[in-house]
């Protein structure tokens, strides 16, 4: 069994990277987004080595126009931490439907995560996330992401940002950068209720969502805890779905 105590040191340069990441702060609002893909998640920087992860989640639409009317995914991820500062995670086949696309099952996305900083020992905790995205023929092309997760966690407020730049891959296709941000922010008024809101920005798709949300966690035992997070999302033009629901589930041991 590995001991989590014997972590490799972390390779990049956290000082650096954390004044950097610091000094342009976390926004208590942002013009928001969802896009048509699987992205209503804000993500973590955060890693416990030897820590495994089941998550499932998935979102609904409703609308007038029928295009965006009942849409959704649903799809389930494996994750590993190997390391104290990296995290694999394999987000396997989303079942996708609505009444333009029918049903069907999607690709393939391997998400890895690196955490820059010790857990609260700076302004805030700074990592980067690093994808490919791989589709099945008859969805988008493959592509990759990058980009920065910032997380800021105080005794009653919590705050996660991410700035993500998708790219898509493979011959003759342009090389342009997708830019979107998540951001989420809650008030703890104990570990298993975390109200708070959710937003969404993703000018690509002239995409712009913004609604409550809540979030929690349950200790089962010394080693295993489940999460759970939920938003009702607004659409905040026309190019966004009028509601959106957004459910996840993950179990961490």
């Amino acid at each position: 069994m590995t001991n989590k105590n014997l972590a490799p040191r972390n390779p990049f340069s956290p000082s650096r990277l954390s004044k950097a990441f610091a000094a342009f702060g976390i926004m208590p609002f942002l013009p928001l987004t969802a896009s048509a893909g699987d992205d209503y998640i804000v993500y973590s920087p955060r890693i416990t080595q030897g820590e495994y992860e089941v998550e499932m989640r998935g979102f609904n639409t409703r609308d007038a126009d029928p295009a965006l009317d009942r849409s959704g995914i649903f799809g389930v991820a494996l994750a590993y931490s190997p390391l104290s500062w990296w995290k694999t995670e394999l987000y396997n086949g989303p079942v996708n439907y609505g009444p333009v696309t029918g049903t069907h099952v999607g690709g393939v996305e391997w998400e890895n995560f690196f955490q820059f900083t010790k857990t609260n020992e700076y302004w805030a905790d700074v990592g980067m996330l690093v994808a490919y995205v791989r589709n099945t023929p008859n969805q988008l092309s493959n592509s990759v992401e990058v980009g920065p997760l910032i997380e800021k966690e105080t005794e009653t407020t919590h705050q996660k940002l991410n700035l993500i730049w998708e790219k898509v891959v493979g011959v003759d296709l342009v090389g342009k950068f997708n830019f979107r941000a998540t951001y989420m922010a809650g008030y703890k008024l104990e570990d298993s209720f975390v109200p708070g809101i959710e937003a969404y920005y993703r000018p690509a798709d002239n995409s712009n969502q913004l609604g409550p949300g809540f979030s929690g966690e349950f200790h089962v035992g010394h080693d295993k805890t489940l999460e759970y997070s939920t938003a009702f999302l607004y659409g905040m033009n026309q190019g966004a779905p009028a509601h959106t629901l957004v459910l996840r589930l993950s179990s961490v041991f």
